[in-house]
């Protein structure tokens, strides 16, 4: 399956695809590569340099470098067409190489900015997990609580809002307006847009109910989107169970979540498809 924008992001990769390993897989030792899988390998090897026929008729040709996921070690793997009439192309895994990935496990192979063909596996719950919060999201939800509301400043404040990088420590993130995320809460009546009936409590800093903010479209993926994320239709007024749902629920249930906030911001649907919010949640279901 292709990487969506969120593993890009994540893994820093230019292309990248996974799957899950068969029991059969793993007891045979070998991954058949199919579809991108196949592409990304014939891609940066080129099919010239991919032996044809079994590893021991040419050793040296059929052994392949690769980068482990998680240790940036380098390790080999044979890579072969078994056949001539090369439909099949087959990764041997190997334990005593260092990759050989148990039955139900993801694995998943990507180029990375380097140049260099990573291969990884994680257990279908680690990687149903990865990164699910925007960086400093705990801070700005604080801010937001920390802002006491003022007319004036909420609305002459532009509702498209504006993207304003912020370097620290070699890494970049987006400034978050949260006059702007008060006024989504104002515009909802200070109640979770999922279900209005929704009980929350009564906030010690405002006197008001407590909701909490959430940006649809994650900011983690300004950096690819050309238009400002942090503006008042991407923001979602939300009862902090909804919220922590959006993050950590399994797959089923955040998609119903995606669903529910799609049919209310109709002005995303020239611009994504429900498929396309999948991808930035990492709600990819993985097909055997």
């Amino acid at each position: 399956m292709k990487f969506q924008s969120f593993h890009h992001l994540f893994f820093a990769s230019k292309v990248g695809a996974f799957s899950r390993v068969t029991k059969r897989e793993y007891k045979d030792s070998q991954i058949t590569l199919t579809g991108l899988e196949a592409q990304i390998v014939i891609d940066y090897y080129k099919i010239k340099n991919i032996q044809i026929g079994n590893v021991k008729s040419n050793p040296s040709k059929a052994s392949k470098d690769f980068i482990l996921y998680n240790t940036n070690t380098a390790i080999k793997l044979n890579l072969v067409y078994p056949k001539p009439s090369k439909r099949e192309l087959r990764l041997y895994i190997s334990k005593k190489n260092g990759f050989k990935p148990k039955g139900g496990m993801i694995w998943f192979i990507f180029v990375n900015k380097k140049n260099k063909l990573v291969v990884g596996a994680l257990d279908e719950v680690t990687w149903n997990s990865l990164d699910q919060y925007d960086i400093d999201d705990n801070e700005y939800i604080n801010s937001i609580n920390l802002t006491i509301p003022k007319k004036k400043d909420i609305r002459n404040i532009s509702t498209k809002g504006e993207i304003i990088k912020i370097k620290t420590k070699g890494r970049t993130t987006y400034k978050r307006n949260p006059n702007l995320a008060i006024l989504r809460f104002e515009k909802s009546g200070y109640k979770c847009e999922i279900n209005p009936r929704h009980e929350t409590f009564t906030s010690i800093r405002t006197n008001l109910p407590f909701v909490e903010s959430h940006h649809f479209i994650p900011m983690k993926y300004q950096g690819i989107i050309k238009y400002p994320l942090d503006n008042l239709d991407n923001l979602i007024s939300l009862c902090p169970n909804c919220h922590r749902a959006f993050h950590h629920a399994i797959i089923d249930e955040k998609v119903l979540l995606i669903k529910d906030v799609y049919e209310k911001r109709t002005q995303l649907h020239n611009l994504y498809s429900v498929e396309d919010l999948k991808g930035f949640y990492n709600c990819i279901s993985i097909k055997d």
